[in-house]
């Protein structure tokens, strides 16, 4: 039976886990709805833990984001406390987190850099209005949409900047991460707005050259590297990037943040110009569309930082002339087109290559131990294992893996559920169900053969078998795995 917090929201499954707890997918009984449930559970903390200080900042991340009211920030809907566990119910964001999104669009248009960097610049002006600070700000932390909205999450460690509040967190707490902390947070622990733009830097200078700011193999050579390094100009590493754009990335990693623009209102003033007018049909996931609509476009509010938040207004839209009647419209003029790594007829072709892959290797391996004739070996070996590999690398791409052979995203939190057609699903339980029966088989063939004196006495050739059992199998767990969200495929 699932648990049901505060009597409403059933928690599901879990999506992730993280500094301040776990988070669910949940289901509002009262207004049927999915929601993102995040827990704190006290006792699991670890021995030493200031308990007290951690549910007062489990708290405060709740009142802080639902102070920020803003179209790129998720909703906070409900906040309370179950048993022994705080919880906080927020609104369910559907999309891929920046770091996923450069992976499958890699490289990224220089368009959509503008566009990304505009709509969290324009967050930012509202929580700097808000007197509010990010303080981690990175491609995990941020996610897009289907629609190209930009979702910037994780404001629970951000710090209101009235020196009258009490800090969240402790004077000797580093909050952040490494690659993308300004020289002042990462060395003295001060954080500002600046800060909050130098880290913006870091992420748009992320996606635009498809490399990090620094490498390093240890925190603290990032740290140190952040503080007296001199990154490569973008404009080496990206020769296409408009300079206004490689001239503002500049800007923003900056060692002393009075070099560094005046606020997050500057940002999105020079990112703005460089959104070109759309063309052409929708792209899924385009960060360009919100800017297509008026009643969409994200602007910062207006005034200085420490002005209280309005309601913000609309941009002017450039829509193009229509084209004269008879006029086809070119694929060169319908914006930028990109490859999607992550689509259904490449993940089915995924699975059977790595089911006949596999098939044929572990045959291969048969043939060779039961002493089959097996003509130019290496070349055999050559064409039965080339399907294999098309697929671990195909697989390697889409997920982000570490190596050919990761069975899940290394050193990576769980990127949550995807959404999956019917055809995969019928596919992914057609071979999860031959594959449990092939292998029940298997294993009832070995037990009965044990009992005689011969676990492999009715098995023929029990290097076939168990590839064929595999064949099945192995990518209906695959497939299972990327549609739940799962770290391995075997996490049930």
């Amino acid at each position: 039976m699932q648990r049901v917090v505060g009597d409403r929201y059933e928690l599901v499954r879990p999506l992730g886990r993280g500094g301040m707890g776990e988070v669910w997918l949940g289901r509002d009984y009262r207004l049927d709805r999915d929601v993102a449930v995040k827990l704190l559970r006290p006792n699991t903390l670890p021995a030493g833990a200031d308990v007290e200080a951690l549910i007062h900042r489990f708290d405060r991340e709740a009142r802080l984001t639902a102070k920020l009211e803003n179209p790129g920030v998720p909703a906070v809907y409900d906040t309370g406390q179950d048993e022994d566990d705080l919880y906080v119910v927020m609104q369910l964001i559907a999309g891929a987190d920046l770091a996923e999104f450069q992976a499958e669009h890699e490289p990224v248009p220089v368009a959509w850099v503008a566009a990304i960097g505009a709509q969290i610049a324009s967050v930012l002006a509202a929580a700097h209005a808000a007197g509010l600070v990010h303080r981690d700000l990175k491609p995990r932390n941020v996610m897009i949409t289907d629609t190209g909205e930009v979702k910037v999450l994780d404001f629970g460690i951000a710090v209101l900047r009235d020196v009258d509040m009490t800090r969240i967190t402790r004077t000797a707490e580093t909050v952040g991460t490494p690659a993308y902390m300004a020289p002042e947070q990462a060395m003295h622990g001060q954080t500002s707005p600046s800060s909050d733009l130098y880290s913006l830097g870091c992420v748009l200078y992320e996606l635009v050259t498809g490399r990090y700011v620094f490498d390093a193999h240890t925190a603290l050579a990032m740290m140190h590297r952040h503080y007296n390094d001199t990154p490569e100009p973008v404009l080496s590493l990206r020769p296409d990037a408009d300079p206004r754009l490689a001239d503002l990335i500049t800007r923003l990693l900056a060692k002393q943040p009075d070099h560094r623009p005046a606020s997050a209102n500057e940002v999105y003033d020079v990112l703005l110009p460089l959104i070109p007018p759309p063309r052409g049909g929708l792209i899924p996931m385009d960060p360009t569309r919100p800017f297509r609509d008026q009643l969409a476009a994200p602007r910062p509010p207006s005034g200085s930082a420490s002005a209280v938040p309005v309601d913000m207004p609309t941009i002017p839209v450039v829509r193009p002339a229509a084209a004269p009647a008879g006029t086809m419209v070119t694929p060169a003029a319908a914006g930028p087109q990109v490859l999607l790594r992550d689509s259904a007829p490449r993940r089915i072709g995924e699975s059977f290559l790595l089911a006949f892959g596999l098939l044929g290797v572990m045959t291969y391996v048969d043939d060779l131990v039961t002493g089959v004739p097996v003509p130019d070996v290496a070349f055999t070996f050559f064409v039965v294992s080339l399907p294999l590999f098309i697929g671990l690398w195909m697989r390697k791409r889409r997920l982000e893996l570490r190596f050919l052979w990761s069975l899940g995203p290394f050193g990576k939190r769980v990127l949550g559920p995807r959404r999956t057609g019917l055809g995969e699903k019928i596919l992914e339980r057609v071979m999860l169900v031959i594959g449990g029966l092939c292998t029940a088989v298997y294993i009832g063939q070995m037990i009965g053969g044990t009992v005689n004196g011969n676990p492999f006495l009715y098995i023929d050739s029990p290097v076939r078998g168990a590839a064929i059992c595999l064949a099945f199998l192995l990518p209906g767990l695959l497939m299972r795995q990327r549609r739940l969200g799962k770290p391995y495929p075997w996490v049930w």
